[in-house]
């Protein structure tokens, strides 16, 4: 046995390595609310910027009264002390707004929604550890898992072909020889459960089985243009050997 690879370096180890490892990527919730605060923000500025030069323009110009009914600034009586605790307040008027313009309450909002969506995921036997995650499951009618958790599709498929030493492309059965397709074609044909179904409504087959038969299959049925209908009428199958976790092999 040659060990090519090791802990961290093989396949299971950089899948782990990608699940366990923090991510800086913003998920699309903390994207949208991101660019609501830039408007937010903007927004909240230019109206304090307009209300602060409206408020010194009516103030200096004598359109302001007090409590009494007087004009509050009058050029040439009104003390600086007095202008200065009225720009004070102008200017406080103008934070204000800024301060007030950002909903504080936000953040808390969105942590209560993604708190129930997961809430809602766990009656369905579905465990996330991160709350941002539900978001992006808000539109999602089925997850397939295995038993790690690990997000899949319950698919399989032969995406390398090696004869001898070169790796085969798509167009496969070009290359191999006659004798050796004749070989492939009867190894995977006859030595699988699995069945090629083909309906007349579409042209492309329906094939069923265990996950590695059907992947197995479909590569020969679409990149080695077996027929299975004809290859099993032309041979009589004579003994069929089980798989067992003894001998770890099947063959018919």
């Amino acid at each position: 046995m040659l060990v090519t690879s090791v802990g961290m370096n093989t396949a299971w180890g950089v899948m782990m390595s990608s699940i366990s490892r923090d991510s800086d990527e913003q998920t699309p919730l903390q994207a949208r609310l991101n660019k609501l605060s830039s408007y937010i923000g903007k927004v909240g500025l230019l109206v304090a910027f307009l209300v602060l030069v409206v408020l010194l323009i009516r103030y200096f110009t004598g359109n302001t009264e007090d409590k009494h009914g007087n004009r509050e600034f009058n050029y040439g009586k009104t003390k600086a002390n007095d202008v200065m605790n009225a720009v004070v307040r102008i200017v406080a008027a103008a934070v204000t707004i800024i301060v007030v313009a950002i909903p504080e309450g936000l953040p808390l909002a969105v942590t209560l929604t993604l708190a129930y969506s997961m809430k809602r995921m766990m009656v369905e036997n579905s465990m996330v550890r991160k709350l941002s995650a539900c978001e992006t499951m808000g539109s999602a009618t089925t997850i397939c898992t295995d038993k790690t958790g690990t997000l899949t599709l319950n698919q399989m498929k032969v995406t390398e072909f090696w004869l001898g030493k070169e790796v085969m492309t798509d167009k496969a059965s070009l290359k191999i020889a006659p004798n050796v397709l004749e070989m492939l074609h009867e190894g995977v044909g006859l030595n699988t459960t699995g069945e090629v179904f083909r309906q007349l409504s579409t042209s492309i087959p329906e094939i069923s089985g265990s996950p590695t038969e059907s992947a197995i299959l479909s590569w020969v049925v679409f990149d080695l243009a077996m027929d299975i209908d004809e290859l099993k009428q032309g041979h009589k199958i004579l003994q069929v050997e089980a798989f067992n976790s003894e001998k770890k092999r099947s063959g018919f």
